[in-house]
């Protein structure tokens, strides 16, 4: 069986060891780490994302400037044969401290999330794998209760939907779930929806997404209250999952229904952490589903764990379970693409640990650990 390989990105800056961003190799029948070494080097590459042919990785650098760039940044490689990486280019994110990107499924355009300035944007990429200069900017504003993390607007992540009709960004700082169609043939390929946004519940702080394959339900991860919202989603203006144009986008001109029913409706809260007797300050972090949707997966830092969620036929969540992450601060995990593995990238111990999936019950149980400098982010190739 063919090796899976991928990448880690990091912290280096405010002591780190870090150098930038990581390959590795990992044998997908015993999930044992068979190489680890620097692809690239590059300032504080905490999240990635891959374009769909595999041959090109993006990174934002978490940073409010970057070598002659008065923002934060996006950087494009290409990926050789050895795995090592070739700077294409790097361009502004029009905002600070970037720290989410996700690509389309054509590889068309990149979209980024600036936390500190709460700014989402879009950049094209070119048919080489090189970046664009930024074709749209949206400015988020609003606040929350918690003063010290929701003074403003502070933009997380952007989710597409499983048939890239469209999506949601998650604004940490004014508790709401942006929605958007997303049109790849148009300038500004991302579409405010009728329904514009979906109010979570407030201090809760919306940081990641994920949908389910079927695209009826949405999960969205509260990274201050530490725990799940599921979401149906339905009616109105929202296609189904397997509808939209051929294209993965929809018409330029969007009809208004007069009686939209809401895109999203809330069917479920439910926390991340163990039970009442939990006392320890904890936030949640990245939220995973499944290769076969049985089960989800979040991280909690604080109180350093993965929580195993079931999935119940109507969408909803019953926790399994909360694991020890095996080190301290769980910044992000990935299961491997058979389902057979958990790896835990635990930033302030500068481990990844891997993790076997029990098949029927979801639970992760700890296998080995390996040293990597402060990691963030993680992507199977």
């Amino acid at each position: 069986m063919a090796k899976f390989s991928g990448y880690i990105g990091t912290y280096t800056e405010d002591g780190a060891k870090s150098n930038g961003i990581y390959w590795f190799s990992m044998n997908p029948e015993t999930g044992v780490i068979e190489n680890i070494r620097l692809a690239a080097e590059a300032k504080n590459p905490s999240f990635l994302a891959l374009s769909p042919s595999g041959e090109f990785l993006y990174a934002v650098n978490e940073v409010d400037a970057y070598d002659g760039i008065p923002g934060g940044a996006v950087s494009a490689y290409a990926i050789r044969k050895d795995g090592t990486l070739k700077l294409l280019n790097r361009k502004d994110s029009k905002g600070g401290a970037p720290c989410h990107i996700a690509v389309d499924r054509n590889g068309t355009f990149a979209i980024t999330a600036n936390y500190s300035t709460g700014v989402l944007t879009v950049l094209p990429i070119g048919k080489r794998g090189s970046l664009r200069e930024a074709v749209q900017v949206i400015q988020y504003k609003g606040s929350g209760p918690n003063k010290k993390r929701q003074e403003r607007a502070h933009a997380h992540s952007f989710t597409f939907a499983p048939d890239f009709s469209g999506g949601f960004a998650c604004d940490l700082g004014s508790d709401r779930l942006m929605l958007y169609h997303f049109n790849p043939r148009v300038k500004k390929p991302l579409i405010p929806r009728e329904q514009p946004f979906i109010p979570a519940l407030a201090g809760y702080g919306p940081r990641h997404g994920a949908f389910h394959p079927s695209g009826r339900f949405a999960y969205v991860l509260h990274e201050l209250r530490s725990a799940v919202d599921v979401f149906a989603v339905t009616g109105g203006d929202l296609p189904a999952a397997s509808g939209g144009n051929p294209k993965g986008g929809v018409s330029g001109r969007r009809r208004r229904a007069k009686n939209s029913v809401p895109a999203f409706e809330r069917l479920q809260t439910i926390s991340t952490l163990p039970g009442k007797g939990n006392r320890k300050p904890s936030t949640a972090a990245a939220i995973r589903i499944a290769p076969e949707a049985k089960f989800l997966y979040t991280s909690n830092r604080g109180y350093d764990s993965i929580a195993a969620f079931k999935i119940l036929p109507e969408g909803l969540l019953e926790l399994v379970d909360v694991t020890d992450s095996g080190g301290k601060h769980p910044r992000d995990f990935i299961l491997d693409p058979g389902g057979n593995f958990l790896l835990a990238l635990n930033k302030d111990s500068d481990n990844l640990v891997i993790f076997r999936i029990d098949p029927r019950t979801g639970l992760p149980k700890k296998e080995r650990e390996y040293a990597v400098p402060s990691p963030a982010g993680i992507v199977f190739r």
